[in-house]
């Protein structure tokens, strides 16, 4: 079960992912990317099956190898991850088939003048369930 957060300021993903994680959420966003995916499986064969698991910023495609991503499919199924990344396209097809909720996070804006358009990114999210 993979909980996505996307958008153009990491900060503001990263801060919002952190505010939606339940209070007993293990964080392994410190891991360097070397290290993410053995982490990964460690939890999932030393914790229960269920708990929720934040591994910060990452984007598979450029990050990991495909060996990796197929690794990390098994810790998916098993347990609720959340994470950050820049695109939500650029996730591999097979996380996409996982994804559980893509939260597309914007950037609080000002408006300079009342000739200016209102900003797209209004500081609001837009949450996308997988069930319509």
């Amino acid at each position: 079960m993979l909980h996505v957060y996307a958008g153009l300021n990491l900060l503001y993903c990263d801060a919002r992912a952190r505010k939606d994680l339940p209070e007993d959420a293990i964080d392994i966003s410190k891991t360097p990317i070397g290290n993410l995916t053995d982490v990964l499986l460690t939890v999932f064969n030393h914790q229960p099956h269920g708990k929720s698991v934040y591994i910060g910023f990452l984007d598979p495609i450029l990050m990991l190898s495909q060996q990796d991503e197929a690794r990390c499919r098994r810790v998916f199924r098993s347990f609720h991850v959340f994470m950050v990344c820049s695109n939500p396209f650029i996730l591999p097809f097979s996380w996409k088939n996982g994804l559980t909720s893509l939260v597309v996070v914007g950037q609080h804006t000002t408006l300079q003048d009342a000739e200016t358009p209102p900003p797209l990114d209004n500081g609001g999210t837009a949450h996308l369930p997988d069930k319509v």
